[in-house]
């Protein structure tokens, strides 16, 4: 027994001194932090949403254009999502935090991220009253010059906040009621949709203060055609869609705001045979090409939101459909990139069973018995010739509904 100890002693001795040996060359991992190359031109893209269920949580996720992730922000309670700078490296996000995690006092700030490091670099408080909603484009916006950046407020009263952030202050609130989604119209003017089909105009100071504000005549009537909040912008131009499947084209700018055309996205037949807009951020729109990006599906008119299925574009100055893109997974947004040779992105919802299977439990259970299979994945097309590039998956849990071009 005494020489059993010895050995079991004499064993341990030895791993002891093999371990030191091993140790004395190791060299622990210190954290440090990764610095991103320059986005421009490399066809990075972002996702976010407001991660349900767990929406105090919100995230957004940023891959390059082989589907590597290459980071991640966190942005507070049901995040709106990211306004990137194109003259500064930054990125900009209204988060919405509270002193318990999901209660206690609210308080509401515009982060400012450093977008080669993903680092937050500054804190603005803003009022607490920053509207959270699943269509989050026009929530947030900047003035062209990004002297400022607008946030949109719903308490249910509905009203803006002005943000320096060269001077990185809140400067005033205005009241808008009525009316919601801000759209820039130059450095110092800004639009906001009314209910009524008519428009606020808004329009600065050099300290960011209203000089003047005004509403518009209606331009559109929402009781007949509602325009789809999701505008696209090329210019002085904005591009809309409607739920009855129209286009419009409106010029906005300091001189005030005007319908310049719209037209049918589908023809009376297919009309008929139930094709009709979809998604929830269903349009992009590729500037120096001039072409419409709109998201289609087969199904009720009423069902508008729900995913589709297929990409149609458009030429926005015959007003005709150039091609048809068919995608590979159903679709609740997608995004197009600048410059040559574009990028189509869809942010996807996908079920990763077999077709067959999918198809019985589908059969069986109905749209019920797939919702807790439901995943979301993104594809990526070439926007020119609708090929399909790469699918990207594993994404993480949780409700993403914008995919945004870098």
């Amino acid at each position: 027994m005494l020489m059993r100890s010895f050995r079991y002693w004499l064993c341990g001795l030895s791993l002891t001194i093999a371990s030191g040996a091993a140790l004395a060359g190791f060299v622990p991992e210190q954290a440090g932090v990764e610095v991103l190359d320059d986005h421009r031109g490399q066809h990075w893209f972002w996702i976010w949403g407001s991660n349900a269920p767990s929406m105090v949580d919100g995230r957004a996720y940023l891959f390059d254009d082989n589907g590597r992730n290459l980071g991640l922000l966190s942005t507070g309670t049901w995040s709106n999502g990211l306004v990137m700078s194109q003259q500064r490296d930054e990125l900009y996000a209204t988060e919405i935090y509270f002193s318990r995690g999901v209660r206690g006092t609210r308080s509401d700030v515009v982060s400012v991220y450093d977008a080669r490091t993903l680092s937050p670099k500054h804190e603005i408080p803003i009022p607490a009253k920053r509207m959270s909603a699943l269509i989050s484009t026009g929530l947030s916006v900047l003035s062209d010059d990004e002297r400022f950046l607008l946030v949109l407020n719903f308490t249910p009263a509905q009203s803006i906040s002005i943000v320096d952030l060269q001077q990185r202050r809140f400067v005033e609130e205005v009241p808008i009621p009525g009316c919601a989604s801000i759209y820039p119209a130059g450095p110092r003017d800004f639009y906001a949709i009314c209910g009524n089909g008519g428009f606020f105009h808004l329009r600065l100071d050099e300290q960011g203060h209203v000089a003047s504000q005004e509403r518009t005549a209606p331009l559109f009537d929402p009781l007949q055609d509602l325009l789809l909040t999701t505008g696209m912008r090329r210019g002085d131009e904005w591009f809309f869609v409607s739920q009855k499947n129209r286009a419009y084209s409106l010029r906005m700018n300091a001189q005030g705001v005007a319908l310049q055309q719209q037209w049918s996205l589908v023809s009376d037949a297919e009309r008929a045979d139930g094709w009709g807009i979809a998604g929830n951020h269903g349009t992009a729109l590729h500037a120096d090409s001039g072409r419409l990006f709109v998201l289609m599906h087969k199904d009720q008119p009423e069902n508008y939101q729900k995913p589709g299925t297929e990409v149609w574009v458009y030429d926005i100055r015959s007003q005709q459909r150039l091609a048809r893109i068919e995608l590979k997974e159903q679709s609740t947004a997608i995004g197009v990139s600048q410059g040559q040779h574009p990028r189509l992105y869809s942010l996807d919802w996908l079920v990763p069973m077999p077709k067959l299977f999918t198809l019985w439990v589908y059969l069986t259970e109905g749209d019920a018995g797939l919702a807790p299979l439901l995943r979301q994945g993104i594809n990526l097309y070439d926007a020119d010739t609708g090929q399909h590039l790469r699918s990207i998956g594993d994404i993480p849990l949780g409700f993403m509904n914008v995919v945004m071009p870098w």
